[in-house]
């Protein structure tokens, strides 16, 4: 009869350290900063903060989660022949680049 108590004992600390284990692993990712740099826009979805002259840090940006006025001022006005739209940009990395949740423009 002990022998069952120790070992559903060992089981509950085993499943709560699995338990806290995974809840380590489900925090959200950091966040970052980018720039200031030159930032242009391809199209909606497409954009990119250089950084240098000649640009020697490239950043995917990926302006869904901005502000309506910072995404539509991001994607209308700072496109590759328009004038230069100095910006940092502040949000979450990922794999292919930064998911923008805020951007600061320069000019």
């Amino acid at each position: 009869m002990q022998l069952f108590a120790r070992a559903s004992v060992v089981a509950a600390l085993l499943m709560a350290s699995l338990g806290v284990t995974y809840a380590d692993a489900q925090t959200s990712p950091a966040t970052t900063s980018v720039g200031p740099g030159r930032v242009f826009c391809r199209s909606a979805t497409a954009c990119e903060l250089d950084i240098g002259t000649p640009a020697s840090l490239k950043y995917k940006i990926d302006p869904d989660a901005l502000a309506a006025a910072d995404k539509e001022r991001l994607t209308r006005k700072c496109t590759p022949t328009a004038t230069a739209c100095i910006a940092t940009v502040t949000g979450t990395a990922t794999n292919s680049g930064v998911k923008a949740a805020s951007i600061k423009f320069y000019n």
